[in-house]
């Protein structure tokens, strides 16, 4: 008996272990079992939907747009009706007392009676219906917030370009810190290899202590460049994940390739640099034209408080009173009354108050009207700029390539002399180093033609 209840134990120890963590995958995500250990691999399209879902830019963003909304409805309600209820309960220590004049009462003239009028306990309910029949400012306010509603969709647009911008860059300066830095460990490995190389010769007697040190020199030299290379990598990743609203412990993989990416990016550029400009479609110029169109409802809402407002009321009220608190007594009486009330206010004299304050409005508006013009020819110039950087670095890169070529070629005939003899450690050294500068000066131009590249797209508001 005891054998058997211990292997019906193991048993469920069995089943507990294998079904309580699927149960637990069942109900949470992977995220939120361990959001650290999980190894995110991204694509560059999946990098940059990630950012303009996840961004706390955007998010923050769409939280405005959404307030916005809430906005509109909030002054459209104000001008519905209106139903308030009320309730006031008065309890009088001391009934107060009125004189009468005794003669009413058959008293002598000039004598006074004291009286209480009205009871100890007393109970009002009323209900009260308004609504607002004209009121200028309400028209200019309604139409006021739709546009401050489409300025901040277009203040979302802008940030969406932004991330979309950011997260493009700064994947490619990680791809391109990821193939710079393995060529050159691949270049320092090969150093090495000649280092050891040497080393033997040294010891054979076939060269010198010199060349020894000069290509020791060299790999100490790599190695400490290889070293600050890994460290701007990790920079670079943890750039990439704040700006996809990533934690900095999340761990992330991009997986695609800087060689076939470049060239998808490049690809119809020709076409692409050619085609017309409409500044009127820019998303900066739509969200100045908005803001001026805010400036005028300003106006708008200052003159409307020289208009008449008039509004309308209707309240109906019961009274209870009670020597004793017994308001729920069905048989006692309430008294009731109701009545409509309209209300008209016309402004007639300010001492040129409002006056002086819609002058302040029209020259704000004169300023954002300024502001636009400004903006549509800020809008042309930078176009005409962003076209002319990307040109220059169209032209830069395709130079570099070629420079580097050359460079790998003239490394590649520099190690075989040198296995010859017929090239010194220091000549070798001076076309690693070369190479060295010319791979930097390679990808440096193929981050300013992906920088000129993304700086074209914002002149044009994509």
């Amino acid at each position: 008996m005891g054998l058997l209840l211990l292997n019906q134990i193991k048993i469920f120890g069995l089943l507990f272990f294998f079904i309580l963590p699927t149960v637990i995958r069942a109900n949470y995500p992977v995220d939120f079992i361990s959001p650290e250990t999980e190894l995110l691999k991204l694509t560059y399209q999946e990098a940059i939907d990630h950012a303009l879902e996840h961004s706390t830019e955007i998010r923050t963003a769409r939280k405005d747009l959404e307030i916005a909304g809430r906005s509109i409805w909030e002054i459209t309600a104000s001008g519905l009706p209106q139903i308030d209820a009320s309730a006031n309960y008065q309890y009088f220590f001391h009934i107060p007392t009125q004189l009468v004049p005794a003669e009413f009462f058959g008293g002598e003239p000039g004598e006074f009676i004291e009286v209480q009028f009205g009871t100890e306990h007393n109970l009002t309910a009323a209900a009260t219906v308004s609504q607002m029949i004209f009121d200028g400012s309400y028209i200019v306010g309604l139409r006021a917030s739709r546009i401050f509603r489409q300025l901040t969709r277009e203040t979302l647009e802008r940030s969406e370009i932004e991330i979309r911008n950011q997260v493009s860059e700064t994947y490619f300066i990680i791809l391109l810190s990821r193939d710079n830095l393995e060529v050159t460990r691949e270049n320092m490995v090969n150093m090495e290899r000649l280092l050891i190389e040497n080393e033997e010769l040294y010891r054979e007697g076939f060269t010198d202590r010199i060349n020894v040190d000069q290509l020791r020199l060299s790999v100490s030299n790599l190695g400490t460049r290889v070293r600050n290379m890994e460290r701007q990598f990790e920079i670079s990743k943890n750039l990439l994940k704040l700006q996809m609203g990533l934690e900095m412990e999340r761990e992330i993989l991009l997986t695609d390739s800087l060689d076939e990416l470049f060239a998808m990016m490049i690809m119809g550029t020709e076409t692409f640099i050619d085609e017309e400009f409409d500044y009127q479609d820019h998303i900066d110029y739509k969200i100045m034209l908005s803001r001026q169109n805010m400036d005028l409802m300003a106006l708008r809402r200052e003159q409307s408080f020289s208009l008449p407002r008039l509004t309308a009321s209707y309240t109906y009220q019961e009274m209870a009173m009670r020597d004793e608190f017994n308001f729920t007594d069905g048989t006692r009486p309430w008294f009731p009354s109701s009545f409509v009330a309209v209300n008209l206010t016309v402004p007639i004299f300010s001492s040129g108050l409002r006056r002086s304050k819609v002058q302040q409005a029209r020259l704000e508006l004169q300023k954002s009207e300024l502001a636009t013009w400004q903006m549509s020819e800020s809008l042309k110039l930078g176009m005409i700029e962003a076209r002319s950087r990307f040109i220059t670095a169209g032209e830069q890169y395709r130079n570099e390539s070629d420079n580097l070529e050359l460079a790998e070629r003239i490394l590649d005939q520099t190690i075989i002399m040198h296995r010859e003899g017929m090239a010194t450690s220091l000549e070798l050294t001076q076309a690693q180093n070369q190479l060295l500068s010319t791979q930097a000066s390679y990808y440096n131009a193929m981050f300013d033609f992906i920088n000129a590249k993304n700086d074209l797209e914002r002149a044009r508001g994509l």
